[in-house]
């Protein structure tokens, strides 16, 4: 069995962080990246973070629901029924009782 030094440790730890990195950037690439262009397009809003997102229960679809927050704090409601469509997208506005 080969041990690894401090230098060989320092290197496994940034390849699996690089490793992590790259997978994270492929999972982005189907519908996430798709939203975040139709934000920028449509509100201009320059992407945040995900505040929530989830699959709609009609299977094989490709139906998603969920809200984005902007760099701006502006968030919006997204959703979508099928794969194809595009995201229809709703300004959240703060309810007032």
């Amino acid at each position: 069995m080969m041990r690894v030094g401090g230098l060989g440790r320092l290197a496994v730890a940034v390849a699996l962080v690089v490793g992590e990195s790259v997978g994270a950037a492929r999972a982005e690439e189907g519908w996430e990246t798709t939203l975040k262009l139709q934000l920028e397009i449509e509100k201009k809003c320059q992407f945040e973070r995900m505040v929530s997102a989830r699959q709609l229960p009609v299977e094989g679809l490709g139906g998603l629901e969920g809200r984005v927050r902007c760099h701006d704090g502006r968030e919006f409601d997204f959703s979508r029924q099928k794969a194809h469509q595009k995201f229809e997208l709703r300004l959240c506005m703060p309810a007032v009782c």
